[in-house]
């Protein structure tokens, strides 16, 4: 199962095995794996080890909870391999658990793939875009808010699939909607900032299609909420940069997604943009905008000269559209 198909209120397993590592996503099936314990009795009931041992974590199961109902341990920050001796013990709980407990187990770093047999295991990998964009379709319902899709899509490319961002914004969206509550594109871009992924992916999109209106408009934009020219010259560069990466690399988009640290969703929207280039127009490209940046730093050109001709330069390069 995955984190964002679990529910308010649903009833764990004894063992319940959290992988992915995604932190927003771990914590949201935390929440969801405790919600059927009342309120005022989880302080009492949930137990959160950080870090700890395996001899810890049995211990802490072993002891009743200070309201006498049954128990949750949540365990958090282990990243540690486990001994031949901690393995033994965690594989002979989770063999015949506490009818009365419940054991969540973060699990960041594979370290307790050892009881995967005995466990339920959540996927809290960050989802992708068609799952991401429907858990966002009904945290806007419950907001009383109505997103089109347009501006769904939109939310969620400003946040870098970036779904506990992207559900944070909807809270600020939902405040500001006209009558009504409906959300649109336009409500979006005056609301949202896009992070530094999304803003170079918007703007070199519009570059390697040679749609000088929908650059210019978007740099205008980025100027009246007061981005620097640096800022956008910066965020160019690296985008090509990995524009150049994905052209050349035979990796597929998971592990081209963690040599670049973006996420997997990132890549799937980088790759048709890079394939409207060469690689040689893309090598040229990055060299052109390594030597820009040199140019303005060194106090050559002024950093919006450097800006006018990088987009210049990007936007005479032939491409494959």
């Amino acid at each position: 199962m995955k984190a964002c198909e679990l529910k308010k209120g649903i009833k764990p397993a004894s063992v319940m095995l959290l992988t992915g590592g995604d932190g927003y996503w771990t914590s949201y099936a935390v929440a969801r794996l405790t919600d059927s314990i009342p309120a005022e009795e989880r302080e009492l009931r949930v137990e959160v080890l950080d870090g700890s041992s395996v001899d810890d974590v049995v211990f802490a199961l072993a002891t009743p909870s200070l309201s006498g109902g049954s128990k949750t341990v949540v365990v958090r920050g282990r990243t540690g391999k486990l001994s031949s001796a901690e393995e033994k013990a965690l594989k002979g709980y989770c063999a015949a658990p506490a009818a009365d407990s419940v054991l969540i187990l973060c699990d960041e770093k594979g370290v307790f793939s050892c009881v995967k047999a005995f466990a339920a295991e959540v996927d809290c990998s960050a989802p992708d875009s068609a799952d991401g964009k429907d858990f966002l379709r009904d945290a806007a319902e419950r907001l009383g808010l109505k997103i089109r899709a347009p501006a769904l899509s939109l939310l969620f490319d400003y946040c870098n699939a970036d779904t506990g961002r992207a559900e944070k914004e909807l809270e600020k969206i939902a405040a500001y909607a006209p009558e009504g509550g409906v959300a649109d594109s336009e409500l979006i871009r005056l609301l949202v900032a896009p992070d530094e992924r999304a803003k170079a992916y918007e703007l070199t999109n519009a570059l390697s299609t040679g749609n000088k209106a929908a650059a210019t408009a978007y740099l205008t934009r980025l100027a009246a909420a007061g981005v620097q020219s640096s800022a956008v010259l910066r965020s160019l560069a690296s985008a090509y940069r990995g524009l150049l990466f994905l052209r050349i690399s035979p990796l597929g988009d998971e592990d081209a997604a963690k040599a670049l640290g973006v996420k997997p969703y990132a890549v799937k929207k980088m790759r048709p943009v890079a394939r409207r280039y060469t690689p040689v127009a893309l090598k040229a490209l990055c060299d052109g905008l390594n030597d820009l940046e040199y140019h303005f730093k060194s106090g050559r050109i002024s950093v919006e000269n450097a800006l006018d001709l990088a987009i210049s330069r990007i936007m005479g390069v032939k491409v494959n559209v």
